[in-house]
Order: C-alpha cells, then sequence, then structure tokens
C-alpha cells in the first residue's frame, strides 16, 4: 500500500525519529519527538523501519519507557545463517560471563528485579573473567573491546563491566531466546534445557540450522 505523501514539516519529523532510534544510545523519550507523540506519525516511523528490515520498539529502563530500533526476527536470522554480524566464539563466552555476573546471578537472589537486561548493580572486571581457565588477557582484553565498541558492554563505576545499551535493541523473541541460552549454558542438564532443546530442534528458527545459537549484534 502506497503511503500518503506528508507534509514537509512531518516528513522531517518522521525522519528525526528514524536517525534518532537508529543511532541514539539508550532509549528516545517519547517527548524528544512530536512524531512519537502522534499515533499516525508513529505508524509511518515503523513502516519506514520496516521498509529497512527494522522494528520500532518501546523499552523501559529505570522506570522510564522510550524507544529504540532492532533488527526484524526474520531478517536477525537471515542474518546469522549468513555469518554477518555474527559474534566470534570469543566474544560471545565473554558477553555470557558479563550476563551471568550481572543479569542472571543478581535477578535469581532477588538483587536485580527488572526484566531490563541493562543494571547499574554491581558490575564484574577483566579481573574477575580472567578468573575463567578458558581465557587469557591476549584473548579477554581485545574481545572486551570489542564488545564495548559494539555497545554490548558498557563501563560502570571504578570501569566494572555492564550490559551495554544495544542490548534493549533486542525484541522480545531475541531477548528470550537469549535467556533461553544462558539456561542451556548454565543448566544444561535440566528439564528446562531439555524443552528448549527439543522445541529448537522440532521448531529450527528460519534460515538456522539446528544447534548452539549464535549472536548477531542489535
Amino acid at each position: 500500500m502506497n503511503e500518503a505523501p506528508l507534509s514537509d514539516h512531518d516528513e522531517a519529523q518522521v525522519q528525526a525519529v528514524v536517525a534518532a532510534v537508529e543511532t541514539t544510545d539508550g532509549l528516545v523519550p517519547r517527548e524528544a519527538f512530536p512524531a512519537l507523540q502522534s499515533d499516525a506519525l508513529r505508524a509511518v516511523v515503523a513502516r519506514r523501519l520496516a521498509a529497512l528490515g527494522r522494528v520500532l520498539l518501546i523499552r523501559e529502563h529505570h522506570g522510564t519507557k522510550g524507544f529504540t530500533s532492532g533488527y526484524d526476527d526474520s531478517v536477525a536470522e537471515r542474518l546469522a545463517a549468513e555469518g554477518i554480524g555474527v559474534l566470534p566464539p570469543v566474544d560471545r563466552a565473554v558477553l555470557v560471563l558479563v550476563l551471568l555476573r550481572t543479569v542472571a546471578v543478581p535477578r535469581a537472589r532477588g538483587v536485580h528485579g527488572s526484566a531490563s537486561w541493562l543494571t547499574d548493580g554491581p558490575g564484574t572486571s577483566v579481573e574477575e573473567l580472567y578468573a575463567n581457565p578458558h581465557f587469557t588477557y591476549e584473548q579477554l582484553r581485545p574481545a572486551v573491546r570489542r564488545l564495548k565498541a559494539r555497545r554490548l558492554l558498557r563501563e560502570g563505576f571504578h570501569r566494572t563491566l555492564l550490559p551495554g545499551p544495544a542490548l534493549l535493541r533486542l525484541t522480545d523473541a531475541q531477548s528470550a531466546r537469549l535467556w533461553e541460552d544462558l539456561v542451556l549454558v548454565t543448566r544444561p542438564d535440566s528439564m528446562y534445557a531439555r524443552a528448549i532443546r527439543r522445541r529448537r530442534q522440532e521448531q529450527p528458527h528460519p534460515g538456522r540450522r539446528p544447534g548452539p545459537s549464535r549472536e548477531t549484534a542489535p
């Protein structure tokens, strides 16, 4: 369906929102742009993003809701199947360890109650990650730098490591799959893990062979 032409003012507003949600670290507040406050113009923004294989997402962080964008699920799957944007194995391992230490474990202990991947609680450090016998400093430090560059990690107080704002760009389905991956890593023999593997084998994602998940940068 062809989109009705917009006035010059509305077109500028829509383009400004598309640029903002695509480039801003973190969330773009609704109040920042009139096009986000208008249902009609916000729908135009969503269609413009969809034409690029992207989706408009509304997320909450620190009790404040805002907007960002991410890859459509089917597009993300196709990119991963083609090896585009897929993190190297060491980068994936480092990211998983950071998420376990800063999000999964605190949440299991009742410390981190938010549904968001982002937390301002106690972070972890390169030294703590280095305690893992599978890493050397020569592997670890470049991996941390690459993850920071992709905004998948960020620095907290005293140069601790925390999840980065790019994780806000995961869709609900992508976020759920990442949580399942953490279950497969930490409790591979649990009933939940067996159910996850069985479901993934029966209903593999389009464009992906059944098997270990591969993270694609949002």
